[in-house]
């Protein structure tokens, strides 16, 4: 009701770093369909989560191999709550499943420099957009591995679906390192070669229409 009657909320926590980013990034998910774009997702995580402070370093463990009593992995439950959601409402992301797979998996490599340290402040003293790679700079570089083909896009809002029958197991990033488990998603293959096969002929189509331009425009001036 709160949605509909255009209502404002405030959200307040302990520390604000924490619930209360996957609360309003959430929310914000769920009403504003440009979040659910590859590129309002990762305004969605730099604004509420990343610029917002969340203690990326201490929640997660970087750089050390004992768990402390900060540990708590409140991004990892974001990332589930938002795939939960993408198999609801399928056709309504433009990223798809790969791209919260990417994220979850990087987010304890540190391979890029994106969720490294507790704070703005601290990666700014660390130099890491100098001394590091973005995550952003490789998703954008290779966006269409990580595109919803099905994508279908909806000014509307989506609403979740809370009922336990429709929580379901997220085997791609749990299981992804079981031994007897190998993920296989031949649709979804298939669909990526069908995006490639139109993007290729869209590109021989670009080229003839810029070859028959040029013979046009020589024939003209002869």
């Amino acid at each position: 009701k709160q949605w509909y009657q255009r209502r404002v909320a405030i959200t307040a926590g302990s520390d604000g770093w924490d619930r209360t980013s996957q609360i309003t990034s959430l929310a914000m998910l769920l009403l504003d369909p440009y979040y659910r774009t590859l590129q309002g997702f990762e305004v969605l995580i730099e604004k509420e989560w990343l610029s917002f402070g969340h203690q990326f370093q201490a929640r997660h463990c970087h750089g050390t191999q004992d768990i402390t009593t900060d540990y708590s992995p409140i991004f990892m439950q974001f990332l589930d709550c938002v795939w939960q959601i993408t198999q609801h409402y399928p056709y309504s992301f433009q990223f798809n499943k790969y791209l919260l797979t990417f994220i979850a998996q990087h987010l304890y490599s540190c391979l890029y420099g994106t969720f490294l340290y507790d704070s703005e402040r601290l990666r700014r003293e660390n130099e890491v957009k100098t001394k590091t790679q973005s995550l952003w700079s490789y998703v954008n570089s290779f966006s269409t591995e990580f595109l919803n083909p099905l994508y279908k896009e909806r000014k509307v809002c989506i609403l979740p679906m809370i009922s336990m029958r429709t929580i379901r197991l997220w085997r791609e990033n749990w299981m992804a390192y079981h031994p007897f488990y190998r993920f296989q998603d031949p649709l979804f293959e298939r669909l990526m070669e069908l995006v490639h096969l139109r993007e290729k002929i869209q590109s021989n189509c670009d080229e003839l229409r810029a070859r028959h331009q040029t013979t046009v425009k020589i024939a003209v001036s002869s």
